[in-house]
């Protein structure tokens, strides 16, 4: 299959998804609703967005990709396109639940297939990087157009218009064959409990899963908790909106260039090595920023950021593509176990950081929250290394051995 295929398909969904987080806010604020609410209505697309996580995974066998992804599209397109018919409370909240739920399913089929996909390019790393660009140029790429489309024609048009990319991943869905079946956990598929579920998916899952889920859980709890209070902090400082912005979208920049490289980059060192020195370097680094002043170290220290997270991303990705002949919950459930580890992080990241900021300051928040977060990953490893012992062994896990 051509993976640009793949591709194009994920960055159409993520332009979409990158201008409904622009815009939504703005279009609620001019529907009148409070700031309560509207925080109410985007936590409520990333709760749903979380709890589609393992029906997706669970559902998804290499018959049903087509037709799952077909059907979690074409709920996207109507839950985005119809946020312009929004002007009830309760039409707008179930839009919210279902654009939420949809999101997460198409997401997490979508990263399966991805991994499943035969090509002549057999690196995970370097396929993994792509996949992951893309998903973050659609981002970036929808926050621009959304809002120019908003200024110029309103937000009916901008959530039509947002509600037509993902036609494409429809057409793409038509052109899949048919993947080899993966082995599944007919316990997980059975329960309707999603607490129980979730407990039986990871009870299954391989130490090396549960890794790269640590790691997807970490980049988003850290990047998102100091991503929130940033702003705060820099405008503290003297640095003007522009100013901040211009750094975000280094950051951003830096990481789209940054995974298409990732394959070659992990030709020169192991990505298992190189994962655990970005998890230090990148809490040095937030450690070190409320000492900062001058806009250069600023601007070099985003670059870092950048770097920290695209690659600490394509790593996990690629721990799980590789770890899916040995994982007995099958690639389906680990891309939805996965992905939740990125939900988790994101929803946790601001509620933590927001508490600690209020408990202390935000600098003091920015010093404290690295460091736990750092003896915690290398808790966990410890502990995922010896859960390992008791099944064979997981390279990723490795800290030293599989990297010289």
């Amino acid at each position: 299959m051509n993976l640009f295929k793949i591709y194009l398909a994920i960055l159409a969904v993520t332009t979409a998804e990158g201008g409904m987080n622009t815009i939504l806010p703005p279009f609620l604020d001019h529907a009148r609703y409070g700031v309560e609410l509207i925080g109410a209505i985007t936590a409520l697309f990333a709760l749903l967005q979380l709890a589609s996580r393992l029906p997706a995974g669970a559902l998804y066998s290499g018959a049903r990709a087509k037709n799952l992804l077909v059907a979690f599209a074409a709920l996207f397109i109507v839950s985005t396109i119809g946020f312009g018919f929004g002007d009830q409370l309760w039409l707008v909240l179930s839009l919210a639940a279902l654009h939420g739920f949809a999101f997460g399913a198409i997401t997490t089929v979508m990263f399966p297939i991805a991994v499943q996909a035969q090509s002549s390019d057999n690196s995970q790393g370097s396929r993994m990087g792509w996949y992951t660009a893309a998903l973050s140029a659609g981002y970036a790429l929808g926050s621009f157009l959304s809002g120019a489309l908003a200024d110029r024609f309103g937000y009916a048009v901008t959530f039509f218009a947002l509600g037509l990319f993902p036609t494409i991943t429809i057409l793409f869905a038509f052109t899949l064959p048919k993947f080899a079946e993966t082995a599944a956990m007919p316990a997980a598929r059975a329960q309707s409990g999603g607490g129980r579920q979730l407990l039986t998916a990871l009870s299954a899952a391989s130490p090396g899963l549960l890794f790269a889920t640590l790691i997807a859980f970490y980049i988003n709890f850290l990047d998102d908790g100091f991503g929130t209070f940033f702003p705060l902090f820099g405008l503290g400082i003297g640095l003007s909106l522009g100013a901040i912005g211009t750094l975000k979208g280094i950051k951003s920049a830096t990481g789209i260039f940054v995974r298409v490289l990732a394959g070659g980059i992990f030709k020169i060192i192991d990505y298992r090595l190189l994962n655990h020195l970005l998890v230090i370097g990148w809490s040095l680094a937030v450690f070190i920023l409320p000492w900062v002043r001058g806009e250069w170290i600023f601007a070099a220290l985003f670059i870092f950021f950048g770097l920290a997270r695209s690659l600490s991303r394509v790593t996990s990705a690629t721990i799980v593509a590789e770890e899916k002949a040995q994982d007995r919950a099958g690639i389906g459930l680990a891309s939805g176990i996965y992905n939740m580890g990125l939900d988790a992080g994101a929803l946790a990241g601001p509620l933590v950081a927001g508490f600690v900021a209020r408990a202390t300051d935000v600098p003091t928040m920015m010093r404290i929250i690295p460091f736990v977060m750092l003896a915690i990953y290398f808790g966990a490893v410890v502990w995922l290394r010896r859960a390992s012992k008791a099944r064979a062994p997981i390279a990723a896990l490795n800290l030293t051995e599989e990297a010289e």
